[in-house]
């Protein structure tokens, strides 16, 4: 038997989502889940493996999609958002399918915290955005991503000035009356 060669971040993701959704078709089978909802997730993991396919082959082949100037696309107007569909919330699958939801969890985690992972998620911002959903799926808090590069350097603080030594200098305004206190109405004067 021949030793395979590594796998890459890429390939490694896409055996966790096939696996997970083989897991979820199996439901199907038990009845366990409606077929609707069964559709909806597939095809949401499905997305997720294919978009990030695709984006670590531009890495590769030395394409990555260049940010605007701004470092953000102009917002597109959205019409009314239409009923959810699939359920929302962090680790919203692990219910649903508790047995492989934990188990490709966790491979999700130990594959986010990998050099090479770390590396292609630096080299394409964009990888956040598409393991987001996945993450937010199976309960998988997404490593903080860099610091953004057009943000400004923090000021330097002041340099500290010597206090004066002495009596503070005169001054010409002549100086000001204390404040005047207002006597509670119903009260009889204080004398004393």
């Amino acid at each position: 038997m021949t030793p395979s060669a590594p796998l890459d971040p890429a390939d490694r993701l896409a055996l966790i989502i096939d696996g997970l959704c083989r897991s979820v078709a199996a439901r199907i089978a038990g009845r366990r889940l409606a077929g609707p909802l069964i559709i909806l997730i597939w095809t949401r993991l499905r997305r997720i493996g294919r978009d990030f396919a695709g984006l670590a082959a531009r890495i590769r082949a030395g394409r990555t999609v260049r940010r605007s100037a701004t470092g953000r696309r102009p917002a597109r107007p959205r019409g009314p958002r239409g009923p959810r569909r699939l359920p929302q919330g962090f680790a919203w699958l692990l219910p649903l399918v508790p047995e492989a939801a934990a188990g490709y969890g966790s491979q999700l985690r130990h594959l986010l915290a990998e050099p090479e992972m770390a590396a292609l998620i630096a080299a394409a911002p964009q990888a956040r955005r598409i393991l987001r959903p996945l993450c937010r799926m199976l309960g998988v808090r997404l490593p903080p991503g860099p610091a953004p590069k057009d943000a400004a350097p923090a000021a330097p603080d002041p340099p500290a000035t010597a206090e004066p030594i002495g009596p503070p200098p005169p001054s010409s305004a002549p100086p000001r009356p204390p404040p005047r206190i207002k006597r509670r109405t119903g009260l009889p004067p204080n004398r004393a």
